[in-house]
């Protein structure tokens, strides 16, 4: 017997009688088939499978607008030989619909004669379960029987119809750090209101397979995929240009699930109902399997990270020879009296975007550079080095002498695909394969000659998250759409750690947040709190969304918070140099510095500096105290904004203040503009040992008065406990929480920065 063959028959014996009319609802008005626990509720058109109710309990209130007009459940892009074509749920007829027993009440859906004109047909199957986390969740699965010759090359399920209109609209994605879009609808309108598709790739950019499209602290939709291994899929939504909006999640099988009797999609389909806000989805996402087999996988939750990691106070981002980054580094150790770690760029011997991966030797040459590093050392200030992960010169003697094009990328024309980055040189790079032993090798000897030759503490490996689909059969891998880059990555960072072991711990870090490789990397950067300043559209505001879910397992670190103009490599055209290079930003600026370090402070991550200088402690030395204070205060709440489970913090009701603010980079010049934003932001955590701490965070030039309603129930508070502020000199006792006045007033001075700690072992 097949394995499918076998399959469905230990599923027929779950089965009850097919669904019956009185099941469905009983007359021909409601002509649907009703699925519902005490939670959710599912209705679905018996003709096509259509989704016409998904509503939360007991309220009822349905995420999907009232309709009788179809849309496909399922929709499936096949290729037979060179003829392709397309099979969908609504054009399969009339779908076999059986009822599942057990603890978790299912429903099995059947069409077994899918096909093309002239074509053998299909069977597939849907299966859906509620009863997941014990909320107001489904589950939905789907297989298909084929023959084997055939291929898919898409499959794109659930499609979830019309999700209802409704006021104070918000759309949360986990994009970078995570993003939050108002009035969502107007995105999805596209040109001439004809209607366009809003598409996340996960994982990247998309760094967890979930959203939340919702009434800001109102009912909401939310999807999610249960996929603990990281196959790529794409978060879709869509407008029909009548104002309607559509869900649905897309696949693209590995290798056209060629040779296969049946392909089952890789993941589960979680979709449900809620009421609140993306704090409540990322609750709901960190809850799942899938989330918690990954936090699991964590470096720093496996305490695996090298220990100077943990015990860094602030980063600094410079760029250049060792006088200009580690000496700046070393005098700001001094200043914070707290460990300071490096980002250090252009410290290689190649033009940056341009030579790589001609990193060695240092510019300075290896003798000295060696010694800076082992100085710095001995000052607490720790190093990891910029090395690419993926791209390598076209222009440079190492592409021709190592005949690197034959492990690069190639599309499925058999062509590399060159990138430019660099505006002043246009010099093209290409990505290489990381599906290939020869780039890692090359990759994982250079980080072995900067950790143990150089002694350098790690490696920043950059683009980690950027992933590309190869064509070349000659590189031992899967073609086009695959695991196998997030399976490379994991590879290249086991030999890059078995290279380096005689001499320690090496530090990897790598650019973007993204939950398959946080057990392969010990920190990521993140530059969401610097949106302005890296020209991310106003449209999006950053929200913390990756940290609520996997904060304590892995560090995230950074912004791009500077006080000057960047600095312009010396390998560049000297004549292309921008004017103003390291000098002071205007003041009217300062504003926006001390809100992206605000948002670092409050949302968990290690701060950082870009760019400085020395001379800053004396020319800037207000937002110079800002970092100092911010430092000192967070350094002593390491269990909640180092370790700590992220919670809904309290509302603040705060002034919106027009700040000025500036898109810069090392090729952007500076465009300024002006945004809107509260004066003061706020994040809750609560530790291992069960105590609660907000930390806050004014930017206001002004004293604040905050009036903080403390959610008791969801802080786990007794009837009692002792209230502590921690701040720059200490911790003080504030007096006893009652929960019979559940608003706890707390004065901020002008930028003041503290946290409020709730601890409920202690009553008195």
């Amino acid at each position: 017997m097949s394995r499918f063959a076998s399959l469905v028959s230990l599923a027929a014996l779950a089965l009850s009688v097919p669904v019956s009319a009185a099941e469905q609802g009983g007359t021909a008005k409601t002509e649907t088939v009703r699925l519902a626990d005490s939670k959710l509720q599912i209705e679905l058109d018996p003709a096509n499978g259509t989704l016409r109710q998904l509503a939360q309990l007991p309220e009822g209130y349905n995420q999907l607008a009232d309709s009788t007009e179809p849309l496909a459940l399922w929709q499936i892009a096949a290729r037979d030989g060179e003829t392709s074509y397309t099979l969908s749920a609504e054009q399969a007829g009339l779908p076999k619909i059986e009822r599942l027993t057990g603890d978790q009440p299912g429903l099995r859906l059947v069409w077994d004669k899918v096909a093309a004109p002239g074509k053998e047909p299909l069977r597939v199957e849907v299966l859906i379960r509620l009863g997941q986390q014990d909320e107001s969740l489904s589950r939905w699965e789907l297989s298909v029987a084929k023959p084997k010759s055939l291929r898919l090359t898409q499959v794109r399920f659930p499609r979830v119809p019309r999700v209802r209109e409704r006021d104070d609209e918000v759309l949360a994605v986990p994009r970078a750090l995570g993003a939050l879009a108002r009035n969502p609808r107007s995105l999805t309108r596209g040109k001439n209101n004809q209607g366009t598709r809003l598409v996340w790739p996960y994982p990247f950019p998309l760094n967890m397979p979930c959203l939340a499209f919702y009434q800001d602290h109102g009912p909401g939709f939310y999807a999610a995929c249960d996929d603990s291994q990281g196959y790529r899929k794409e978060l879709a939504l869509w407008s029909d240009g009548q104002g309607r909006v559509h869900f649905e999640v897309v696949h693209e099988p590995e290798q056209e699930a060629a040779e296969l009797a049946e392909f089952r999609l890789p993941f589960a389909v979680v979709l449900g109902a809620f009421h609140g806000d993306w704090t409540t989805a990322a609750r709901l996402y960190r809850e799942s399997p899938a989330a918690q087999a990954i936090a699991a996988r964590g470096r720093l939750r496996r305490q695996l990270t090298p220990a100077w990691l943990s015990e860094t106070g602030l980063w600094i981002w410079n760029r250049g020879r060792s006088p200009g980054v580690l000496e700046p580094a070393t005098v700001m150790r001094k200043h914070l009296q707290t460990p300071v770690s490096v980002l250090w760029h252009w410290w290689h011997n190649c033009a940056y975007d341009a030579g790589f991966p001609e990193y060695l030797p240092p510019r300075e040459g290896a003798e000295p550079f060696q010694a800076a590093l082992a100085a710095a050392r001995q000052q607490d200030v720790h190093a990891i080095l910029y090395m690419n992960q993926r791209l390598w010169g076209m222009q440079t003697q190492s592409w021709i002498d190592e005949g690197a094009e034959r492990y690069a990328v190639k599309g499925p024309d058999g062509k590399v695909r060159p990138e430019v980055y660099n505006v002043f040189m246009k010099s093209p790079c290409v990505p290489m394969c990381i599906g290939t032993r020869f780039w890692r090798d090359k990759y994982a000897g250079l980080a072995e000659e900067v950790f143990c030759g150089l002694k350098a503490d790690g490696v920043y490996m950059d683009q980690t998250g950027v992933m590309a689909s190869c064509y070349d059969p000659s590189h031992g891998h899967i073609l086009g759409t695959g695991r196998y880059w997030t399976d490379g990555l994991a590879a290249l960072t086991g030999e890059i750690r078995d290279r380096c072991a005689t001499r320690g711990r090496v530090a990897l870090g790598g650019e973007f947040c993204g939950e398959p490789w946080i057990g392969n990397l010990d920190l990521t950067l993140a530059l969401s709190v610097s949106a302005d300043r890296i020209g991310s559209s106003p449209v999006w505001e950053p929200i913390p969304f990756f940290q609520a879910v996997y904060h304590g397992s892995t560090i995230v670190f950074g912004n791009y918070a500077g006080l000057v103009h960047p600095p312009y490599d010396e390998k560049w055209p000297a004549d292309k140099t921008l004017p103003g290079t390291l000098t002071l930003l205007d003041r009217k600026l300062s504003q926006q510095f001390l809100l992206e370090q605000a948002r670092t402070f409050a949302w968990g991550m290690q701060p950082m500096l870009a760019n400085f200088l020395p001379s800053q402690l004396q020319e800037r030395p207000e937002e110079i105290d800002y970092v100092t204070r911010l430092v000192r205060t967070r350094m002593r709440s390491l269990k909640y904004l180092l370790y700590g489970t992220w919670l809904r913090p309290p509302a603040l009701d705060v002034p919106q203040q027009e700040i000025d603010v500036a898109q810069i980079g090392v090729y952007t010049p500076l465009r300024a503009s002006k945004r809107t934003y509260p004066v003061a932001l706020a994040g809750a955590w609560r530790a291992a040992d069960g105590n609660v701490a907000i930390a806050l965070a004014s930017i206001h030039d002004e004293p604040l008065r905050l009036q903080l309603p403390i959610d008791v129930q969801t802080y786990g508070l007794p009837a009692r406990c002792a209230v502590y502020r921690i701040d720059e000199s200490g911790r003080q006792r504030l007096g006893q929480f009652d929960t019979r006045d559940p608003v706890w007033q707390l004065d901020l001075p002008p930028r003041g920065l503290c946290l409020l700690e709730f601890c409920p072992n202690e009553k008195e």
